[in-house]
């Protein structure tokens, strides 16, 4: 199973929802996704578009591939979950945020995750996700990997602020 969040931000998210639905319609995999203020229809898929955040910890805990957007609180918890995301981070090119923070944000961690910029580069990170992270794999899940991330996301944040 594939579970893809593309939080709660209130632009929509249609690229990366298109895509989840055409993969799903060609593969036949479940995918879940929690599809925010995204409405473009994904009928192949389980859609709903906020959850509750503990339903949110089981599908992560449940799938064999995490896709998240940009969003630090949501990389974070895949992480804590022993899984190494994907990450389409939301690009303001296409209105799905304000700026491309998110993207800038994906840069500094492309070491740890799978990042995807190019809405047509996901169905192939997707075939290959198990080759690609068998080397990223580090660290047991749970809650001590999750504070871990988040100290390290505190430096960056910490060192960022400073050279403002």
């Amino acid at each position: 199973m594939i579970f893809a969040t593309v939080g709660t931000h209130e632009d929509p998210f249609d690229r990366l929802v298109l895509e989840l639905e055409r993969i799903a319609e060609q593969t036949g995999e479940e995918i879940i996704i929690q599809t925010g203020y995204t409405r473009v229809p994904a009928p192949h898929c389980t859609v709903q578009a906020m959850m509750p955040f503990d339903e949110v910890q089981a599908h992560m805990k449940r799938a064999r591939v995490v896709i998240t957007h940009g969003g630090p609180a949501s990389i974070m918890q895949a992480f804590a979950h022993g899984k190494v995301p994907i990450v389409v981070p939301r690009q303001s090119a296409f209105g799905e945020h304000v700026d491309d923070h998110q993207v800038r944000f994906s840069a500094k961690i492309a070491d740890r995750v799978l990042r995807v910029l190019d809405i047509a580069d996901l169905g192939p990170t997707i075939r290959t996700y198990a080759e690609r992270t068998a080397s990223m794999a580090g660290g047991a899940p749970g809650p001590d990997r999750a504070r871990a991330f988040a100290l390290k996301f505190d430096a960056l944040c910490e060192s960022v602020l400073s050279k403002s």
